[in-house]
Order: C-alpha cells, then sequence, then structure tokens
C-alpha cells in the first residue's frame, strides 16, 4: 500500500503545474431544525449562468473567477437564501456552509431571506453544535494542530470527561478501556492488545485526523458494547483543492537523548520498523514433542540451539533525537456536471528512542530499580477516494499503520523470596500492526430526502513478539563479593525465550435507511439499520529455553559468563546446554464471534423547542473458543442476546441553549484474551496475566442530564450530570500466588454504580476587555467529578471501592491566544487526573494478614506549550514542549487502606505490616519538538 501511496505523491506533483487562475466556493446545506444534509438544493450565482446542486451529503462546489459574488440557495418547502459579501481569491477555496429554513407560514414561501457571508459562517457552526441527537463532546483538526499532541491517544485526554492510560488507552467518565467502543469512518475497531479488551490509539498518528466525536449517550444506530462512550475517529475527508504537504521534524528529551542508551540486537531494518527476520524462530526448528521426548541426536540438538539468535550482547550509545516525516497529497477532479472524484493520501513516519530511567519498584519481596530502553518505529498510511454525483456518493478509505517497539530491561535489586541479588534483563521486541479498509456508500432514494447508507469493512491487526528474552543472574543479598551466576538450571515462565503471534481478522457489513415524514406538522424520521460482524481471532506462544546440562562438567564456569557470552558457540558445541521446552497445550487458543444487530429508531419533533431520538437495538453476541489443556480441551460457545432500549430528550430553551435528558441499557462482554484459559508472564510487574472462562458479559443502565449554552459561535458552556449501574462488572483482581510472583485476573462482581457531573467552557476573553490581547485569547476548560461504588463479595468486610481505571476527578484547561493576522499563536495546556484505581487487591494488610491491597495511580500533573509561527502563506513552524513539570508517574499498593499514599520510605518486606509500598514510580522527562511544514497548492 505504501507503494501505491508513494506512487500517488509523485505522478500528483509530476502533474502539477502553475498556480490556478479560478477560486471556489463549497459547502454544506443543512436544514436547521435537525441539522441533516438537504439533498437536491440549487445554488446560483446572481448575475449568472454559474451553479451546481448539493449532492447526497448537502455538499456543493461552484468554480468561479476571483471576485465578490452573492450566492443564492433554493429549495423546495424551503425559504430561498441568498449570501452577499463571499469574496473568491485565486488558489484558495472558500468554504460557505449554509442553514436553511422552512417558512413560518405558506405566505413567505416566495420571501427570500438575505444575510453575509460572514453571519452564515456563524449561523452553520451554531446549529452543528446545537443539533446533536445524542450527548457528545469532539475535537476538531483546528484544535488539534494547537496542541502538542502527536498520536490519537495524546489528542483524547483534551476531550472533556475523557483521560488516558499509558499514552494510549482511553478512559471516558472514569470508566476503562474495556467500557468503551472504538469506530474509525463508522467501522468498529478491534482490540489491539492481546490481554485485554482495549484499542491502542497511539497507533494513529495525530495528522491524519479530521475530526473526534465521543458519544456518551446511546441512540439506536450506535454499538451496543459501551458505558464510558463510543469513540469515532474520522480520517482526513476528500479536499477541495489541489496540494501536496510535507513536514519534517525532530525532538529532544530531557531524561533520554543525547544520554546514554542501551539496546539488545538490532536488525538492519528496525529503523524502518520491520524485523528483518533475525529474530524469527526458525521453521526449521523442533518442534515441542521432539523436544519434550528426547527425539533429537546430539548433533540435531547442538544445530537447533545455533539456529537461534543468541546475540545477547547489550550495546550502548547515544540517544538520538526523534524524527518525525509526513507527505500529504490531496486532488479534486470535477469530472462531469455536478459529479467529483477526489483523492487524500498520507504517509507518516516517526522515530524516538526514550528512556525510563532509575524506575523504583519497591513491593513486598522485591526491592528493584529498573532502566527501561524503548527504541520505536511508527509506520502509518492514509489513503482515501470519494466520487460523488448527484444523489450517489461512495468512499473508499484505507488506513494502514506498525508500530515497532524494541524494549529493554535493566533491573538490579534484592529478591526476598530468594534472598538473592539479582541483575535481570529483558529483550522484548512488540510489533503491532493494523490495516483497515472500508467502503461507504450513500444514496437518496427517489425525490425526496430518503437515503440509504452502507458500509462494508475489512480489518487485520497483528501483534508479535519475536523472540521475547529473559535472564536473571543472582548472588547471595549479604555477599557484595560473590560471583554473579546465572540462573539456567532450569526454564521458567520468568526465565525463557517467548515466541508469539496473535492474527486477527474482522468483517463488517452495515446498512441503514432513513425515512422523513412529518408528525405534529414538523419534520420527524425513521431510521433502521441492520449489521453483521464476524471476528476470528488465532493466538499461540511457545516458551523455549536453554538451560545447563548437569551431566557435563565445567557448567558453574558457563554460568559465571557474562551476558555477551553466555550462550556462545563455544558453550553450544561443548555440549554445555539442552533444549527445554515450557509450552502447554493452553499456550494457544482460537476464537470467533458473530455479533448481529438490528435497530429501529425515530427522531420525532413535537414543535420547534421538543425533540426525541428513541428506539431499541438488538444484539446477538455468539463467541466461540477452543483452548486444547493437555489430552483435552475446553469448548465455549456463548451467545447473549440483548434489546437496548434509548430515548435521548432535547428542549430548546431558546436559540443559543439546550437542555437534554436521556436515558439508555448498553453491555460490555469479556475481551477473548480475559476468557480463554491461558496465563502470560508480566516481566515487569512479575505476574502472571490469567484468563478466566466464567465470565460473562455486563449489563448497564445509564441517564444523562445535559444543560448547554453556545453564547457565540465557537464557544460553549455545558454542566452534566450522569448516573450508571452495573451488574456483574468485569474487574481484574491480583493475588499473590507465592514469594516472587502475583496473579491478575479477571472476574465478574456481583455489581457497581458510577456518578459524576461534568462542566465545560470554551470562551473567548474578549468580554473582559476590548483591548486586542483578550479579543484573540481564548480559555477551555472540562473538569469532571466521579464517584463509583463497586460490591465486592469476594472479600470479607470489604470497603467500598472504585471502578478499576476510574479517577475522581478530571482538569483539562488550555488558554490559546493568535495574533489578528494568524502569523503567531501561542496555546498552554494543563491536565491533572485524580487518583485512580489500577487493580483489584485482595484487601489490604492492615492487620497482618499479608494480602495485597489495592493498586492506585497518583495524581500527576501534565504542563503542554505550543507556539506557531506562518513564516509564509506555504510554510510554518511549529515548537513544542510537553510534560513541562515532569511529574512523577506513582503506581502503589495502598496496604493500609486509606486511599493514598503515605509510606514515602521504603521498608523490606512492608507488606504484612500494612504499609504501602511502591509498584513503580520514575519521571518521564519533557520532551521539545520542532516541526517545519511546507505546503504545494494549486
Amino acid at each position: 500500500m505504501s507503494t501505491l501511496l508513494c506512487a500517488c505523491l509523485f505522478v500528483s506533483a509530476s502533474l502539477y503545474a502553475s498556480v490556478a487562475d479560478n477560486g471556489k466556493i463549497s459547502g454544506k446545506v443543512t436544514d436547521k431544525k435537525s441539522g441533516e444534509a438537504l439533498i437536491g438544493v440549487t445554488v446560483i450565482i446572481q448575475g449568472t449562468a454559474t451553479g451546481a446542486v448539493t449532492d447526497v451529503e448537502g455538499h456543493y462546489s461552484l468554480n468561479v473567477a476571483p471576485g465578490t459574488y452573492t450566492i443564492e440557495f433554493k429549495y423546495m418547502g424551503y425559504q430561498t437564501k441568498a449570501v452577499s459579501d463571499v469574496v473568491v481569491k485565486a488558489g484558495t477555496p472558500t468554504s460557505l456552509a449554509i442553514i436553511m429554513d422552512e417558512p413560518k407560514s405558506k405566505e413567505l414561501q416566495e420571501v427570500v431571506i438575505r444575510g453575509s457571508f460572514k453571519q452564515e459562517t456563524i449561523n452553520a457552526l451554531y446549529t452543528t453544535q446545537k443539533n446533536s441527537a445524542a450527548v457528545s463532546d469532539g475535537i476538531s483538526a483546528d484544535v488539534i494542530k494547537k496542541s502538542p499532541d502527536r498520536s490519537t491517544g495524546e489528542v483524547l485526554k483534551r476531550v472533556s470527561g475523557t483521560t488516558i492510560q499509558d499514552n494510549k488507552f482511553v478512559i471516558v467518565r472514569g470508566l476503562s478501556d474495556r467500557y468503551n467502543a472504538a469506530l474509525i469512518d463508522n467501522a468498529s475497531l478491534p482490540s489491539t492488545e492481546p490481554n485485554r479488551k482495549a484499542f491502542s490509539f497511539d497507533i494513529i498518528p495525530a495528522n491524519m485526523i479530521d475530526n473526534i466525536v465521543i458519544t456518551k449517550s446511546a441512540t439506536p444506530d450506535l454499538p451496543g458494547d459501551f458505558a464510558g462512550g463510543v469513540i469515532n475517529i474520522q480520517t482526513k475527508e476528500i479536499p477541495e483543492q489541489h496540494f501536496i504537504d510535507i513536514s519534517v521534524g525532530t525532538g529532544f528529551n530531557t531524561v533520554s537523548t543525547f544520554q546514554t542508551f542501551k539496546s539488545g540486537y538490532k536488525s538492519s531494518t528496525d529503523f524502518l520498523g520491520f524485523d528483518n527476520g533475525g529474530r524469527k524462530l526458525p521453521s526449521s526448528f523442533p518442534n515441542t514433542n521432539a523436544i519434550l521426548n528426547n527425539q533429537l541426536t546430539p548433533a540435531q540438538e547442538v544445530a537447533a540451539e545455533k539456529s537461534l539468535n543468541n546475540d545477547y550482547s547489550i550495546k550502548e550509545r547515544t540517544g538520538l533525537p526523534a524524527v518525525n516525516l509526513q507527505a500529504t497529497l490531496g486532488d479534486h477532479w470535477n469530472t462531469k456536471k455536478d459529479a467529483s472524484l477526489g483523492m487524500i493520501a498520507a504517509i507518516t513516519y516517526s522515530h524516538n528512542e526514550t528512556v525510563m530511567k532509575d524506575v523504583i519498584r519497591h513491593y513486598d519481596n522485591y526491592d528493584y530499580i529498573d532502566n527501561v530502553y524503548k527504541y520505536s518505529s511508527n509506520l502509518g498510511a492514509v489513503l482515501n477516494f470519494g466520487y460523488s454525483a448527484g444523489k450517489n456518493k461512495i468512499v473508499w478509505k484505507n488506513l494502514y499503520n506498525r508500530i515497532f517497539d524494541d524494549n529493554l530491561l535493566l533491573r538490579k535489586g534484592d529478591n526476598l523470596g530468594s534472598s538473592k541479588f539479582i541483575n535481570y534483563y529483558a529483550f522484548d521486541l512488540i510489533q503491532k500492526s493494523l490495516f483497515k479498509t472500508a467502503v461507504e456508500g450513500d444514496h437518496q432514494i427517489g425525490e425526496g430526502q430518503n437515503k440509504i447508507n452502507w458500509l462494508l469493512s475489512y480489518n487485520k491487526v497483528t501483534n508479535s513478539q519475536p523472540d521475547q528474552r529473559k535472564i536473571s543472574y543472582g548472588r547471595a543479598i549479604d555477599d557484595a563479593t560473590a560471583v554473579m551466576i546465572a540462573d539456567v538450571g532450569t526454564i521458567g515462565k520468568a526465565n525463557n525465550r517467548l515466541f508469539s503471534d496473535l492474527d486477527e481478522n474482522i468483517y463488517i457489513a452495515d446498512v441503514n435507511y432513513t425515512h422523513p415524514f412529518r408528525f405534529l406538522n414538523n419534520k420527524s424520521s425513521l431510521k433502521i439499520g441492520a449489521l453483521g460482524q464476524y471476528r476470528s481471532r488465532e493466538f499461540h506462544a511457545r516458551y523455549i529455553g536453554m538451560k545447563l546440562d548437569p551431566n557435563v562438567d565445567g557448567g558453574d564456569a558457563v554460568a559465571q559468563r557474562p551476558i555477551s557470552t553466555l550462550y556462545g558457540d563455544d558453550a553450544i558445541n561443548g555440549g554445555y546446554y539442552q533444549l527445554d521446552d515450557i509450552t502447554s497445550s493452553a499456550d494457544q487458543y482460537k476464537a470467533n464471534t458473530l455479533t448481529t444487530a438490528g435497530y429501529v429508531q425515530f427522531d420525532n419533533r413535537f414543535s420547534d423547542k421538543l425533540r426525541l431520538v428513541w428506539g431499541v437495538r438488538m444484539e446477538s453476541f455468539n463467541l466461540q473458543l477452543k483452548s486444547p489443556i493437555n489430552n483435552s480441551s475446553i469448548e465455549l460457545d456463548n451467545t447473549w442476546t440483548d434489546f437496548l432500549p434509548s430515548a435521548n430528550f432535547t428542549y430548546s430553551l431558546n436559540e443559543s441553549s439546550n437542555l437534554r435528558a436521556s436515558y439508555y441499557r448498553t453491555v460490555a462482554r469479556p475481551e477473548l484474551r480475559e476468557i480463554a484459559p491461558l496465563s502470560y508472564y508480566d516481566y515487569e510487574m512479575s505476574s502472571l496475566i490469567n484468563g478466566n472462562t466464567k465470565l460473562v458479559r455486563s449489563q448497564i443502565d445509564n441517564a444523562d442530564l445535559r444543560y448547554e449554552l453556545f453564547p457565540k459561535a465557537g464557544e460553549i458552556l455545558s454542566a452534566s450530570v450522569f448516573y450508571k449501574h452495573f451488574k456483574n462488572p468485569i474487574e481484574s483482581k491480583v493475588t499473590s500466588s507465592g514469594l516472587s510472583q502475583y496473579d491478575v485476573t479477571p472476574y465478574n462482581f456481583n455489581s457497581a454504580y458510577n456518578v459524576g457531573a461534568e462542566i465545560e467552557i470554551r470562551k473567548k476573553l474578549g468580554f473582559l476587555s476590548q483591548n486586542s490581547f483578550l479579543k484573540n485569547t481564548t480559555f477551555y476548560a472540562n473538569l469532571a467529578y466521579i464517584k463509583s461504588v463497586v460490591q465486592d463479595n469476594s472479600v470479607v468486610n470489604a470497603k467500598d471501592r472504585p471502578l478499576s481505571g476510574q479517577s475522581n476527578y478530571v482538569i483539562n484547561t488550555s488558554l490559546a491566544y493568535t495574533l489578528p493576522n494568524d502569523k503567531v499563536s501561542f496555546n498552554l495546556l494543563y491536565n491533572r487526573i485524580g487518583q485512580r484505581l489500577y487493580l483489584v487487591g485482595e484487601g489490604g494488610g492492615a492487620d497482618g494478614s499479608g494480602k495485597l491491597g489495592n493498586i492506585y495511580e497518583s495524581p500527576r500533573d501534565l504542563l503542554d506549550f505550543q507556539a506557531s509561527l506562518n513564516i509564509s502563506k506555504r510554510s510554518g513552524l511549529r515548537l513544542n514542549v510537553k510534560d513541562i513539570l515532569n511529574a512523577k508517574y506513582r503506581f502503589y499498593y495502598d496496604q493500609n487502606g486509606n486511599d493514598k499514599f503515605d509510606n514515602p520510605v521504603y521498608k523490606k518486606g512492608s507488606i504484612s505490616s500494612g504499609e504501602d509500598y511502591i509498584l513503580q514510580q520514575f519521571r518521564p522527562g519533557s520532551t521539545f519538538t520542532l516541526t517545519y511544514t511546507y505546503r504545494f497548492s494549486k
């Protein structure tokens, strides 16, 4: 796909000629009351024969010479509108969105409503903001450009009531990623993670986004498996003119760049985001049965050991600055009268070398300091085509992204469980990719506003860990002069080589029909639809290793070798090692799901002020999973059918404000990995991540109340309250399974509730003073307070606790200033989340029981800054400063149960004393990036 994209860029650049003489007027025509697109509106430039007709999405386009015009819009049953002072410049598109209204009475049908270009632009923005059917919040490409965010994950934390975990997993209204649904270009996105239900939003670069809308209350035409929000990411739409954008950027991190950077084995293509095969398990490598049953001759064993990549050497150099490159191409062709073809293509590449330095891990039987080195490359591409001809529009959208994260963990410290001081090494490459292709069509039926929308989509997700290698050295804790000895006598989950692959395919078909009708002499509509989604996944993991043969003399000396020569050819040729394979039959599974859905939705307007969007959605979800266990197998075949009613009521208090109320029922289903009976070792947490075949889906009843005021175009003041009740919520719980290992397992708890309030404000500060500084300064803030309580029957006399992943408060603010000529702009952004539960514990050890407390993430302040300079009409510079405060990330066990971290002095073995201790603590550093962009356009 990248080859095709590059070819498009080359061809278009070659054909690009001189600056065009003509300009263009384009926009969308919508109904004032419903916000729906109007099809077939006649658009005429007064005094000329130049005209157009709006297409199936209400869009129109006019090619005209530079000048100032009056544009007239005519449509049967609506008041004609004439807009003056429309200025057209050569080579620059003029955007003019129009709102049309029905006449107040039959006698007024011939009256022409007149307005100016500026008035109509403001009017259109007002109507878009007000006419949403459900409670929703969003962010546009213009706002994204004014933030230092590089990925969708970073962008999402700017949206009201939304936070991000690990810089990529979204939390809406305090609800973790399992309670949120992700769409891209209206098609459902799968989980990108092998061990949880989550979409990794860092996989989509921010500069490929047109807008993001998070719908927080359900309508029947939305997926029913959410409780927090439905995140719909729209990639770049078809442009109105030819352009080519080139961006080049670099970055500096105060902890990582030009500091010591360490890494393991590197292939020649790692920089591009692809392993060249040097880490892959050879296809000729013996299978598990051959190894376990000693079916290999000594020569075959030596050959198999040497076929592995045994380069364990650690390279050391200076960390390089970040690299960010992007090229975007857009073009638009008028093929015939009222028909057009558009294309947009983009390719993006980034490379970062970061260090998590001196990560503290003081917990229970461990006293560790980690240094984690991450070598990351990200390659992405978008290729979208759109064809519009009168009553029909077809769009073909394609997205590909690949993330290459090569991690090296170096750990030192005391392991009290084994009474050893250890050096631990983990080499871990994670390769994730997403490919999505979707064809979507919109068609007008008949002469009215009846419409059919359909979608066919295919998604492919891969997640590969080729040769994750973990090895430990140890000596007695109280003997600093003792020789470090490699733990190669046995192979276990914490000490092995892992090869794992996840491959998932998703097929989606969706069709929707909209039929307008009159109800109480007001415009209403009926919408019906159906969806089918088939998802198949295969996952398999293999755990192998080489252990010292106790029957060969000299093994003690081999175990004392440094890691770079521990598995040297001489040791292998000398027969010191035996192949071992600890792969179990449970380390693989196959699963598929089939979701079928149908819905009926009414959009009724009882008057100019009263609107009710209501209906019911039926979803049937079938899950089939097969995993072999020893000589038998576990086969699951679960079907859950749910009827999900919803009602969204809107009362327009006046032209600039709404009161909204809604009720809806939704569900949350277990992720395939959570229900599969296998265990994965997380070396960072020293934990086994387990599945639970007994999980069932959660059912959630939701209610919202919201007031919103739009003082001026682009400004908003809103206040919301919401309530959610959960039946069988799914929460991951951590338990102690020995002196040096924990287990993390998902469970259904009995019930929970979530109640909260949100406030959002976006306001220009010119009302404080009429001086130019405040007139061009915009203040934005969204604040949320949330309380949740889980009924926990798993612990005797358990105290109330929140849902996992939920913060009790969220603060997002920004202050933006732009010079009147848009030459220079500044934006200062602040984000803070309250303490949130990371993992559910066993009840705490305040009573000396030795039980694990809940794991919390402490609050953290995040301050970002951006400055932009438009050097010319075609070029610009952007400076971003991210995480200025460089505050600590801290995760801790709340052993005394007081919901706060209050034991800053670590004491070894403190679990039995009821004192808190740290799971993880570090500072990420501040990051500075500078990006230069140049646009070639007609």
